[in-house]
């Protein structure tokens, strides 16, 4: 199953997109053999969301709204938007939002997690592709794919002039922050995220302990001691990944791109971090010889069940037997 927004692969059990956060209405527009996956029997049993590393505290009587999906997907691309417009993420020498790319994919990933560990999020955007992704992407095959057009595709308009390039430019690069800033929340403050639904607050009281707990929660950092401990092989933590369907779906993914079947990488890196081992599971994707990632949750994340929220990050003893 694919998102209708986007084009991800989608996760049976989840109830939103990954990449574009947005909810999932129903089954994708494909149908036939393209839209066949593994059969669900036969992934790995879903994964429950970790336990918050934080002590929690309930929201005020459990009171809450659930975000409308237009309001959740603009709010977090307008949150990354006025980043970015206040130069909180600077471009990279050269004038640009990614870097020069790495040697490996490998390397792609393990300089986004050095960047988490830093909480320095240039090094965690420059590990991205960016203007090489905007230029190489193919709508036209994206629309093909999910056989419909969505204002909210992280790539949305043509490569037409300058103008639209550069637009395109600052909805990539927000679709990025915003997986990242939700990544940050689900690990660290995980109450304040509240499933991305609103917390409603009735009275300055609860206003005022809601905003200290919040405080309390993102003075600390879950992710302050990572250490780099192994890279692993997709198929040794999921059989269904190299599975033909699997196999087909990655290669048409990589067409959206505008790469070649052998230009996407799906990753496994094991790290240390808060006393607990962790798997950071990102699709990685090639431009000129150079690779960059393509997305925090990639397509091996999806097969393990890894939470919708968690930017592909997961405590490794939650992915079951």
């Amino acid at each position: 199953m694919f998102c209708s927004h986007c084009g991800e692969q989608l996760n049976p059990e989840a109830k939103f997109c990954a990449r574009c956060g947005k909810a999932i209405a129903g089954a994708s527009a494909e149908s036939g053999r393209e839209a066949s996956a593994p059969p669900q029997a036969n992934y790995p049993p879903p994964v429950q969301p970790p336990a918050a590393p934080k002590s929690a505290v309930k929201n005020p009587r459990g009171k809450h709204v659930l975000f409308g999906v237009c309001g959740m997907a603009a709010g977090a691309i307008l949150l990354a938007l006025i980043l970015f417009a206040a130069g909180v993420f600077a471009p990279a020498a050269g004038g640009t939002i990614e870097g020069p790319g790495f040697a490996t994919p490998e390397d792609a990933a393990k300089a986004y997690l050095n960047g988490l560990r830093d909480q320095d999020m240039d090094a965690m955007l420059s590990a991205f592709a960016v203007e090489s992704y905007v230029e190489h992407y193919d709508l036209k095959a994206m629309v093909e794919r999910i056989r419909m057009y969505q204002p909210g595709l992280e790539v949305p308009l043509p490569n037409t002039t300058e103008y639209t390039r550069r637009m395109n430019i600052a909805s990539r690069t927000s679709q990025i922050a915003g997986a990242a800033i939700t990544q940050y929340l689900y690990y660290n403050a995980p109450d304040e995220l509240n499933g991305y639904a609103a917390t409603v607050l009735k009275d300055p009281q609860e206003v005022a302990d809601f905003m200290e707990k919040f405080e309390r929660d993102t003075k600390s950092y879950v992710f302050e001691d990572l250490a780099i401990a192994d890279v692993l092989r997709p198929e040794d933590l999921s059989p269904q990944y190299l599975a033909e369907a699997n196999q087909e779906n990655i290669k048409r993914q990589a067409k959206t791109f505008g790469a070649g079947s052998g230009d996407v990488a799906n990753l496994a890196i094991a790290f240390e971090a808060d006393g607990r081992l962790w798997l950071f599971c990102p699709q990685a994707v090639r431009y000129g010889g150079r690779w960059y990632l393509q997305s925090l949750q990639g397509n091996l994340a999806n097969l393990l069940g890894m939470p919708v929220y968690s930017g592909g990050i997961m405590p490794a003893d939650l992915l079951g037997p």
